[in-house]
């Protein structure tokens, strides 16, 4: 009686399915629900009525000013002022019923940012009586994406300090 015999060839194609039917068996197509929403370097929550999204700050260094970037949405009939707060400054925006506020094309600025890129700052977003802190990345312009929000380079500490 003669033995089964496979060509080489059969033998590689079934090996090389197997190895692809292995392959596909460990990947999944449900995706967790928190990564479709971490697509931006920025941070996401909610306050009151209004959602923040992508919030971040770009600068040049830590004691230098920082410009946020990230949208608000207002999500109410009525327009809401929308303080946003880091350790030492507090600035408002005012966000229209049912709008949007860009700061890619709204520019808000802090005189100048506590910590260096790399780093977060924490970040107080208040709507009315209802208040929540972000951990808020800071970036540079490493990435040519940030560099056009850069805002001016503005004094060292240790100028400050001289003054």
């Amino acid at each position: 009686m003669r033995g089964l015999h496979w060509p080489s060839s059969q033998l590689l194609g079934a090996g090389f399915m197997g190895v692809i039917l292995v392959g596909l068996l460990g990947c999944s197509t449900a995706t967790p629900d928190e990564d479709w929403h971490a697509i931006a370097n920025g941070v996401d929550g909610d306050v009151g009525t209004v959602d923040v999204r992508s919030l971040l700050i770009v600068s040049r260094d830590a004691s230098h000013p920082g410009r946020f970037l990230g949208t608000l949405f207002n999500t109410s009939t009525e327009p809401v002022d929308v303080v946003l707060s880091d350790s030492d400054e507090s600035v408002t925006v005012r966000v229209g019923p049912q709008g949007e506020l860009g700061f890619d094309t709204n520019p808000l600025l802090l005189s100048s940012v506590s910590d260096i890129p790399g780093s977060r700052v924490a970040i107080s977003v208040a709507v009315g009586s209802e208040k929540e802190e972000f951990s808020t990345p800071v970036l540079d312009g490493t990435l040519q994406a940030y560099r056009p929000f850069l805002p001016p380079a503005g004094p060292s500490a240790s100028t400050r300090a001289q003054e």
